[in-house]
């Protein structure tokens, strides 16, 4: 049978108040009669239930990772995987207990963020996926719960953003094209309501334009960031002959990049021999693909580092609310071919 919190008082001689302050290292308890208890603790083999403990401590020790949209993508990629990686690394290193919530519109209509942690205990949550249209966007304007998102800045006392520079990084993307001597460049682009594809959009824009070239609307593709919307799409793009003249495909993300790649060979074409592609992000797979992709290494492990990081100053009144925003990196690979211009 296992023991409980009153077991244990009752062999400690000590009300099940005092067992309970004990454990959560209060001050008002004696050195000498904590030791005594957590003793008897582990003599009767107790666990503590950790909720309890949560719910008891004056510093909640429950976050969470939240994934908007996760079950409408048709596959997990790295981009989850590494953002994952580096919230849980911030919380193993600070002893906190950190969970995964999987939501959609659905319900986010029929929940709140604060009904959420409150169900849940939850201190604090990092938020990923979210869309400008989505019920949450609007919603954390008001929350009193600490939360940070991910890509998407959305106004509110206790909200913080945990960004890149996308459209500077997008410009340098666009510009390294340029100056392998790409002019007739097609961009392949995420969700319309993204936005960080608005923001990528600006960066395209702004390093054509700079160098006197333009962006037709008949060179634009649209995706919802899957890898097979972009393989369809330029598939469709070629057999229109849409692209006549095109030399490079710009990618709005590395899995676009690789569908794009998929629907170029499938075409019996060569990258980059007949085509340059590149993508955007910094997926391990990059390093893989044949050829390796040239992309934007947005550093998305220290991302998720970072926004568990800046939680949890948030919820200890270290650091407010506030925008962070990320270096990143060109990684230039085997994906473009320099023009003779």
């Amino acid at each position: 049978m296992t023991a409980t919190i009153q077991d244990v008082a009752k062999a400690a001689g000590v009300s099940v108040g005092t067992v309970s302050r004990a454990m959560n290292n209060y001050p008002d308890i004696s050195a000498k009669t904590r030791e005594r208890i957590l003793e008897v603790a582990k003599e009767l083999q107790y666990r503590p239930n950790l909720v309890a403990k949560s719910l008891s401590s004056k510093h909640p020790r429950n976050i969470a990772l939240i994934l908007s949209g996760f079950l409408e993508d048709v596959m997990f990629n790295d981009f989850e995987t590494m953002l994952m990686k580096g919230c849980y690394q911030f919380a193993i290193e600070h002893d906190l207990e950190i969970s995964m919530h999987v939501i959609n519109t659905k319900t986010q209509e029929e929940k709140s963020y604060e009904q959420l942690c409150y169900e849940h205990n939850i201190a604090g949550a990092v938020i990923f996926g979210l869309k400008n249209t989505d019920p949450y966007f609007k919603s954390l304007e008001e929350s009193r719960k600490p939360c940070v998102t991910i890509d998407v800045e959305v106004s509110g006392e206790n909200v913080s953003n945990v960004t890149n520079d996308h459209v500077a990084a997008f410009d340098e993307l666009t510009q390294y094209l340029i100056d392998q001597g790409h002019q007739n460049i097609a961009l392949v682009c995420g969700r319309k309501n993204a936005a960080v594809t608005s923001q990528r959009m600006e960066g395209a824009v702004s390093a054509m334009r700079r160098n006197g070239l333009s962006l037709p609307k008949e060179l634009i593709i649209y995706t919802n960031f899957l890898k097979e919307e972009a393989s369809a799409g330029v598939a469709k793009f070629l057999e229109e002959k849409a692209g006549d003249g095109v030399t490079a495909f710009l990618c709005m993300s590395d899995m676009l990049a690789i569908g794009t790649i998929e629907a170029l060979k499938g075409a019996g074409a060569r990258v980059p021999e007949d085509y340059s592609v590149v993508g955007y992000d910094g997926l391990y797979v990059t390093e893989y693909t044949d050829p390796k992709i040239t992309t934007v290494d947005q550093n998305i492990k220290d991302k998720g580092y970072e926004a568990a990081h800046l939680l949890y100053d948030m919820i200890e009144g270290i650091r407010p609310a506030q925008d962070l925003i990320l270096p990143h990196k060109l990684e230039i690979r085997d994906s473009v071919k320099k023009l003779n211009v």
